[in-house]
């Protein structure tokens, strides 16, 4: 175990939060190995799986669900790629930062030093939500290391947050008691979610202290225009962070090599709401040969 003092100001608190985490991780259906990646930011945690001979996958989660949010979709996207779910280092996950990544460059090079490390030198890049965001920062930063891209309700991205978004969070994270969590979670997502995973995001709030130093935020159109590969963007009909709409209607519109849809009866974690939708989905565009 690695200590993450910025975060969990006890060990005791810690231990607690990755029993949670564990527990959360026993529901991938693939068999998955995990290691510490040392950078400047702080030892980054990563879940591996995969074939060894696969082509590279990277990851990146929603704010406070860690990497175990991709237990629904690991399965067939590990069948053919080796994929790395990477713990985001200024989250609260099992990652142990001892700088906080300060800015959107500063996000980028952590990335760039945990795939690096891990030998990766160019992957197939998804992210939800937060992840999601992250993900757009990185494919900008560095278009060559990224092959194919997709998108899973990304925070912000193409159009701001709604300040009820912004006040829930805050809200949330001040009184993180079990039936406050509950009620966020309720009102993010419009299906009953796992029991260990809705636990474990409870355990981030109660025993952690959320401290990202990079909110969400919009793209301009010539930060797009950076993005030459192809990009696959997947929202909720029932999205309430943001206009799921107008996100829509931004990402056709700005001539880039992107496909979006809209996945009816999902709100924002529409990968854990419609599992089954969603790996068809990316498995769709994941055979898809480019242009």
């Amino acid at each position: 175990m690695t200590s993450n003092s910025m975060h969990f100001k006890t060990l005791q608190k810690q231990l607690k939060y990755q029993s949670a985490y564990d527990q959360s991780l026993s529901l991938w259906p693939v068999p998955y190995t995990t290691e510490y990646v040392p950078t400047r930011f702080g030892a980054t945690h990563v879940v591996t799986c995969g074939p060894e001979d696969g082509e590279p996958m990277v990851l990146l989660h929603a704010m406070g669900f860690s990497s175990t949010v991709w237990h629904p979709n690991i399965q067939p996207l590990a069948q053919k790629y080796k994929v790395y779910a990477i713990d985001f280092i200024g989250d609260l996950n099992k990652s142990a930062p001892s700088i906080l990544p300060a800015n959107r460059e500063a996000c980028a090079e952590w990335l760039d030093e945990v795939t690096n490390a891990l030998g990766v030198s160019s992957a197939v890049l998804g992210g939800i939500s937060y992840g999601g965001f992250l993900a757009v920062n990185y494919a900008i930063h560095a278009p060559h290391k990224v092959n194919k891209l997709f998108l899973l309700s990304p925070a912000s991205t193409f159009v701001p947050l709604y300040n009820t978004f912004i006040y829930r969070i805050i809200a949330m994270s001040a009184i993180p008691i079990k039936w406050h969590v509950l009620l966020f979670i309720k009102w993010l997502s419009k299906h009953q979610l796992n029991k260990a995973l809705v636990n474990q995001f409870h355990a981030a709030f109660k025993y952690g202290t959320l401290s990202l130093r990079v909110p969400p935020g919009v793209y301009g159109d010539d930060e797009f225009h950076k993005l030459t590969m192809p990009i696959l963007l997947l929202l909720g009909d029932q999205e309430v962070i943001s206009d799921y709409n107008a996100a829509f209607q931004r990402a056709t519109q700005l001539g880039i090599d992107l496909k979006a849809e809209v996945i009816p009866g999902t709100g924002h974690l529409l990968n854990l709401e419609n599992p089954d939708i969603v790996n068809m989905k990316i498995q769709q565009f994941l055979c898809e040969e480019p242009f």
